[in-house]
């Protein structure tokens, strides 16, 4: 464009560099380390933020507050957080059951008076303790009736074997 020179060129050059210029200074404000408009804080105070949010100020569970973060988390950012709190607050973390001690010797029944065992707490007045007549006791129940030895009975197939034979 030989000529002559025009006011407006010299505007809009300027204009042009400037846009450049600042939209490349603003870019590298935001680039170092940190996403556009966040906060810049330490990881002390985001645990902090986040155990307020995850725990009452007693050490007890916050639901709606864990509810909150989890729908915002995800799963997986959620589990991240709660295990780096529990790793700086460890006073927070569920407590261990205490063990179960099971005895050297388990307890044995004591004699049995003459009579029977005593009757049970509610049971009719003048019936001795234990089973009632009749009842069988404690003998073992009677088997069924005998198989019958021999081939099957005629219409009845026989029955196939419950493993493959041995090769």
């Amino acid at each position: 464009m030989p000529g002559k020179a025009n006011s407006l060129d010299e505007i809009a050059n300027d204009l042009a560099l400037w846009l450049d210029q600042t939209s490349t200074e603003i870019a590298l404000a935001f680039a170092p380390n940190r996403a556009p408009f966040s906060a810049n804080i330490t990881e002390e105070q985001k645990l902090e933020y986040y155990k307020n949010k995850f725990f009452n100020p007693d050490g007890t569970p916050n639901p709606q507050g864990r509810e909150q973060e989890l729908q915002r988390m995800g799963i997986s950012g959620f589990t991240q957080v709660y295990k780096a709190l529990i790793k700086r607050f460890p006073e927070l973390r569920v407590p261990t059951p205490e063990p179960i001690e099971v005895p050297e010797q388990w307890p044995q029944p004591g004699p049995v008076p003459p009579g029977g065992p005593p009757a049970p707490p509610g049971a009719p007045p003048g019936l001795p303790g234990g089973l009632p007549p009749g009842s069988g006791g404690g003998a073992p129940p009677s088997p069924g009736p005998p198989m019958p030895a021999g081939p099957p009975a005629v219409g009845i197939p026989p029955r196939a074997p419950m493993l493959p034979p041995r090769r």
